[in-house]
């Protein structure tokens, strides 16, 4: 917690948390059972600055004793926030053996360190503690950057030279290893659990397991959870999403972890249930370990165990090692790594081994037998009078009850159920990784048009490092924004398409091919990509999937999606940062339909009004599409011409798209302020964004310099008043140029009148600021811009979707960033100056709409409906600037910007 946030009077956390935040990064700690990651990422010409303050965190003591002691009240705030976390989780360590280090503090004493904690022995402790633990021979450090590897060396040598060393070995477990700490009656039971601050109902299944020793060299146990995740066809997922006991629609409704340490391992089997799930839970067990039985009876599958001992190869082969492909980054997971495997293992760290251990594998399913399992289902639905107990430390409100004998010796010999069969061999794991041959005549280096007719265009480039291609297909149609009950109806389609073509193209999944679903301004965006050889083949069964759509939806699945897309709406509302975006845009674009409009639409669309949506949407069409990487020009134009031969549909009429237009906010000031919908939010949101004009190359890139020092000098300068991290960006909304300055608070803390003040006197202080600019300074300015620019083609992905965007917008310049240098090289401090005197307060351009959303005061909550949000909770006070209290009345007094039109007339689609 001392290092993990900035606060008011740390001198040396703040000395490196607003360092950090103030150059655009981020900084954070991870606490697991046996290890605790620091980590940073910041610019890289800030790099060694970061690194020495991040060393002295190590090197000095903790705070002294007087800043700790004003810091402990927020500490203390801290450690309750603590309590907000998953009930779940805090209980179950209480299920352990006494005394065991998963177990070892009682409760009592967490309550009276909660409670009525002194001051100076915790003060003591935490200093005893870091100089017991935090020495350098315990601790490793991994650091990522462009810079040269001398360069970094250097760096590390000046920060890290004084870390203290007390040679100490950690403390020693050992006598704790050949026990199951989880082997007690408490862990074999079923709980009900009140898990306030979420809203999801979980089933977790866990089951306790000895430490797999060397587990970088024996993991053919990964097989296990390989089969139980499966979500294709004949699955467990899929059995219970038929059944309506899990949510049809979301991807991650089932997980299966293995959680290791050196004393023991975890395996969690966690389901995600509705409403009926819950209700049916009995039947959900029984088809859980009916699938668990499948495993144990049929043989293990070695041609599976290749499959995916092959993906994962291919995988640690051919991705980018900066793709997240993973949830953790890899800068983080390298570090962990270091104490865990030997060097040579880093990197590779436990990847599957190619020798498929059968022993291994049956003894790890052996252990999850019903009679060791435990069994926990939090919700927030539960009755108090079903939960008889509070846990004392905690004040989770649960129940306890022994498993019933009867249900385990079902679970020992219930048979697969018929839905159920192991999964075939990937038929679409990657054989050909082969190379296109580079041609003799010259690459061009951007994207060229080398297909186009009156129902398509095809935008093509070769890469020869890698075996990948990236396809991307726009589907165009008039239909989305012709009604509002349209713009609806595309987000169900592409919510629900996702979902199944998930469940029947889950071996491409496995297989790591990547696809998307987007929904865009005139249709939707589909983005697949993998090894080439199998994606002319995916295309061709999305095309097809799209013309059998609506022979795959029943009235269940509707309801189901329907249900879940009104509570997605609802949810979008309820989040300061998605809402204000949403109430940016009902006032910035001409034909935009609001989260709140949405959701009320939706309330009356029927299965029939779906159906008829998704037969239509395909009846005239055209496509956008951008091939990129290993695939031949021959094999993409084949690829495009099967997806139209496929769907069958007929050309646009011309002049049947409609483009989004923008409206220009009058000069001053326009207020538009709202209550949260969020009766337990207390955040409140200020969005001020200044509109400057059309969308030009040089203007663009001026506004981008200033707003590039604008940040360098605004978490400095708004820092003082304790607000949380302010941002700054530039927005081109449908060829209309802006900048956006937004800034959070707690509601009880300031009033977003204040943030407004605060945000106008650094505007008028950056102004001043900005007339003691050099040119020599101004440089260094512009060379740190260029380098915070995104231009690495090396990451084949980040260049494709820079060359998508432009397709897509139409503008085609693809170029961007040269042209960018070019206009740069133009830009001097007095045009800065001129620029930023006109478009500030007082100034002759000065053009702004100010967002607010008023967090709740704990005193005054009041639950706020959805409906109401746009009528009785505005809040205003008039005077002779603009205040907001029907959008659309506001939006019939102000101008329209032209249709925006593309840079080569020839490019429009007729």
């Amino acid at each position: 917690m001392l290092f993990d946030e900035p606060k008011k009077y740390s001198e040396q956390c703040t000395t490196f948390q607003n360092f950090i935040f103030d150059y655009g990064g981020i900084a954070s700690a991870t606490v697991k059972n046996e290890h605790t990651i620091f980590d940073f990422n910041i610019k890289e010409n800030n790099l060694f600055l970061a690194l020495h303050k991040f060393g002295l965190f190590f090197v000095n003591p903790i705070t002294p004793i007087y800043t700790f002691m004003k810091l402990l009240e927020v500490i203390k705030n801290g450690y309750r926030i603590l309590f907000a976390k998953p009930r779940y989780e805090q209980l179950f360590s209480s299920f352990a053996q006494n005394g065991h280090p998963v177990n070892k503090i009682p409760a009592d004493h967490i309550i009276k360190l909660r409670n009525n904690v002194d001051s100076k022995k915790l003060y003591n402790t935490l200093n005893k503690f870091k100089k017991r633990h935090y020495s350098a021979h315990r601790m490793k450090l991994v650091i990522r950057s462009g810079l040269p590897l001398d360069t970094m060396e250097k760096f590390v040598k000046a920060c890290f030279a004084d870390v203290p060393n007390n040679t100490m070995p950690p403390d020693n477990f050992s006598k704790f290893k050949d026990d199951l700490p989880f082997d007690t009656p408490a862990f074999r039971k079923m709980y009900k659990v009140k898990d306030i601050p979420t809203h999801v109902t979980r089933l977790v299944i866990s089951w306790v397991l000895p430490s797999f020793s060397d587990s970088y060299k024996c993991n053919s146990y990964q097989y296990i959870p390989w089969i139980i995740l499966y979500k294709g066809k004949d699955s467990l997922i899929n059995y219970l999403r038929q059944k309506m006991w899990t949510f049809t629609e979301e991807k991650n409704m089932l997980y299966c972890e293995i959680e290791q340490n050196s004393l023991y391992n975890l395996i969690y089997l966690t389901i995600i249930l509705t409403s009926e799930g819950l209700k049916h839970r009995k039947d959900v067990l029984d088809a859980t370990f009916s699938f668990i039985n499948l495993l144990k009876t049929a043989d293990v599958q070695k041609e599976i165990y290749n499959d995916i001992y092959e993906i994962k190869q291919n995988i640690f082969r051919y991705n980018n090692y900066g793709e997240e492909l993973i949830s953790e980054n890899p800068v983080k997971r390298l570090c962990r790594n270091m104490h865990f495997y030997p060097p040579k293992a880093y990197l590779t760290e436990n990847l599957l081994d190619s020798n498929c251990s059968t022993k291994d594998i049956e003894k790890c399913l052996n252990y999850l037998a019903p009679e060791m399992a435990n069994i926990m289902i939090t919700s927030n639905d539960f009755n108090d009078s079903e939960l008889m107990k509070v846990e004392p430390c905690w004040q989770t409100a649960y129940t306890d009850s022994e498993i019933s004998k009867e249900w385990i010796e079902r679970w020992k010999v219930i048979e697969a159920l018929p839905e159920f069969y192991l999964l075939l061999p990937n038929k679409f794991l990657t054989n050909n990784l082969n190379l296109i041959k580079t041609p003799k005549e010259k690459i061009k280096k951007y994207p060229v048009k080398i297909y186009s007719n009156s129902m398509s265009e095809l935008w093509y480039r070769p890469e020869f490092c890698l075996p990948k291609c990236y396809m991307h297909f726009y589907f165009i149609s008039p239909l989305k924004l012709q009604s509002l009950k349209n713009e609806v109806l595309m987000d169900m389609y592409c919510k629900l398409w996702e979902q199944l073509l998930d469940k029947e193209l889950y071996p491409t999944v496995q297989a790591e091919i990547r696809f998307d679903i987007i929904v865009n301004i005139n249709g939707f965006t589909l983005k697949i990509s993998d090894h080439n050889e199998n994606l002319p083949r995916l295309a061709a069964f999305c095309a097809l999937s799209m013309v059998q759509y609506s022979s795959w939806i029943t009235k269940d699945i509707f309801e189901s999606i329907k249900f879940q897309q009104i509570h997605r709406y609802y949810d979008a509302v309820s989040v300061p940062e998605i809402y204000i975006n949403d109430m940016a845009f009902s006032i910035l674009n001409l034909d935009h339909h609001s989260l709140n409009d949405k959701h009320t639409a939706l309330q009356d669309i029927t299965l029939k009004d779906f159906q008829d949506f998704v037969k239509s949407f395909t009846e005239c069409l055209y496509i956008q599409c951008l091939m990129q990487g290993n695939i031949t020009p021959t094999a993409a134009i084949k690829t495009l011409q099967q997806v139209i031969k496929t769907i069958n549909y007929r050309p646009l009429h011309p002049n049947t798209i409609q483009q989004l237009r923008g409206t220009q906010i009058p000069l001053g000031i326009s207020y538009y302020k709202i209550k949260s919908i969020n009766k337990f939010d207390t955040s409140s949101i200020i969005t001020n964004y200044y509109q400057i004009g059309v969308t030009t190359i040089e203007l663009s890139t001026l506004i981008s310099l200033l707003i590039y020092i604008m940040n360098d000098k605004i978490h400095e300068r708004l820092r003082k008043d304790m607000f949380a991290y302010p941002i700054v960006e530039v927005r081109d909304i449908n060829g209309i140029l802006g900048y956006f300055i937004t800034v959070y608070t707690d509601a009880d803390d300031y009033t977003t009148e204040y943030l407004d003040k605060k945000i106008d006197e650094f505007l008028r202080w950056f102004k001043n600021d900005l007339e003691k600019l050099t040119e020599e300074e101004l440089d260094v300015y512009k060379e740190m811009f260029l380098k915070s620019r995104p231009q690495d083609d090396a990451n084949i992905e980040n260049a494709v979707e820079r060359n998508w965007k432009e397709i897509v917008k139409r503008t085609y310049i693809f170029d961007f960033h040269e042209q960018e240098i070019l206009a740069l090289k133009k830009i001097n401090v007095n045009k800065l100056r001129e620029w930023l005197a006109d478009h500030i307060p007082n100034g002759c351009n000065f053009r702004k709409l100010s967002l607010h959303i008023v967090g709740t005061i704990p005193k005054k909550a009041k639950y706020v409906y959805l409906e109401c949000i746009n009528g009785d909770h505005q809040q205003y006070k008039p005077n002779k600037n603009h205040y907001i209290t029907k959008v659309e009345d506001y939006k019939k007094k102000l101008f329209m910007f032209p249709t925006k039109r593309s840079n080569k007339s020839s490019q429009r689609i007729n």
